[in-house]
């Protein structure tokens, strides 16, 4: 008898578990709930530099070379993010946006824009393929995009946008 309530406790066990996993959506609303709040925080300390700007960049993630003070490259691993600075954009910029909103066709998953004393932002999601998404964050004239796993919205838009927002943009 006793063995029959190990396995049924596991069955149980089981069934609460996945019931706990988060749901694509739910991810996807958690991860541009997380790029809402950063975009909304104060900017993050600089730690790095990309030509002659400073920005946040979370530690285990490396900026590749050559880099220039317009594009770089952000890793961990395997994954890579690209940022693009456009010095020419304040930070009520919406640029980037606009860009993304020439193809009307185009179809989103996501798409919020955020805006604060005078400072413009968004976080958009977007489906390549099955579990991969390209994500994009912006604030003013400052982008980063990657494409990623479903399971890693939630905590690559939350630095995404804390290194967007700790770019200086004239505020």
């Amino acid at each position: 008898m006793p063995r029959y309530g190990m396995i049924f406790g596991l069955l149980f066990l089981s069934g609460v578990l996945s019931g706990c996993v988060p749901t694509p959506e739910e991810r996807i609303v958690q991860g541009i709930s997380n790029a809402r709040e950063a975009f909304e925080s104060e900017p993050k300390e600089t730690n790095k530099t990309v030509g002659q700007t400073e920005l946040y960049v979370p530690r285990g993630y490396d900026i590749e070379e050559p880099s220039n003070d317009f594009d770089s490259l952000i890793t961990k691993g395997n994954d890579s993010f690209a940022l693009f600075i456009n010095p020419n954009e304040k930070a009520s910029s919406t640029f980037f946006y606009n860009m993304q909103k020439v193809d009307p066709e185009q179809q989103w998953v996501a798409d919020e824009t955020f805006q604060q004393n005078g400072r413009f932002g968004f976080a958009t999601v977007k489906e390549i393929a099955e579990d991969q998404l390209e994500l994009i964050v912006s604030a003013g004239g400052v982008q980063l995009t990657t494409i990623t796993q479903e399971s890693d919205i939630p905590k690559n838009m939350d630095w995404m946008m804390k290194t967007v927002r700790s770019i200086d943009s004239d505020e």
